[in-house]
């Protein structure tokens, strides 16, 4: 009778070791949970074997899920946008280091990047393990992606043969343009013009060949020109 109690004694206490639970790590001011670790094992050392960030209004931002000790990344890991939208998915069963076979949706479900893709990959990830940088890549051309923690763009640029080509973007975390320039084969070329975070030019002017040229021209707070330089060669 003894040794059969303690055997269920032994099965019960498995069992609660065994069984994942939920640790708050984190919660934002109105109460809600921000971030939950998955753990198993004895309370006094837990085993990670999960983790979920939630945005503030209760939506899950992301879910990675962990194994071993000590923990290494492992599974599909999901992340979403506030709307419960699908953002991105990645493996990290292979145990690189930025995730392999990433895809990407936009907020309405689709397809992140419109055109034909040779292949997509991560080559930073943020603070809580976020996608950070992404590269898309088609033929020559390599379309440069940078995200915020919450997936709004903070800039884009593209690459031709390792160098940028065509439009750069810079956002604020807001979504407001923050810089918009133009390059040629790796060099500033053309327009470029620097934002305040309210949408208002703080300073504009051209570029030829990575150099200023012509006459820049400098806003206040309220978009009145201030003053202006002259880059002009023949000054």
């Amino acid at each position: 009778m003894k040794k059969t109690a303690v055997i269920l004694i032994a099965i019960v206490m498995l069992s609660a070791c065994s069984r994942v639970r939920e640790e708050l790590i984190q919660t934002y001011p109105n109460g809600n949970p921000m971030l939950v670790f998955l753990v198993k094992g004895d309370k006094k050392d837990p085993t990670r074997v999960g983790e979920r960030m939630y945005y503030e209004n209760g939506q899950l931002q992301f879910e990675k899920h962990f194994s071993g000790r000590p923990e290494q990344p492992t599974g599909t890991w999901n992340y979403f946008f506030d709307n419960g939208q699908l953002f991105a998915t990645a493996d990290f069963s292979t145990r690189h280091d930025y995730g392999s076979n990433w895809k990407f949706y936009n907020r309405n479900g689709g397809n992140y990047y419109d055109g034909k893709l040779d292949s997509v990959y991560v080559t930073d990830l943020g603070m809580f393990g976020t996608p950070s940088t992404v590269v898309f890549c088609s033929g020559i051309h390599q379309d440069v992606i940078q995200f915020y923690s919450n997936y709004t763009v903070r800039s884009t640029e593209r690459l031709t043969d390792g160098m940028r080509s065509g439009r750069v973007f810079f956002y604020f975390p807001n979504g407001n343009p923050q810089v918009e320039a133009h390059f040629v084969k790796g060099l500033e070329e053309g327009p470029y013009i620097v934002y305040r975070e309210n949408g208002i030019p703080y300073y504009q002017g051209n570029y030829t060949e990575g150099k200023r040229t012509g006459i820049w021209e400098f806003y206040d707070e309220k978009g009145n020109l201030t003053r202006t330089i002259d880059y002009s060669e023949s000054k």
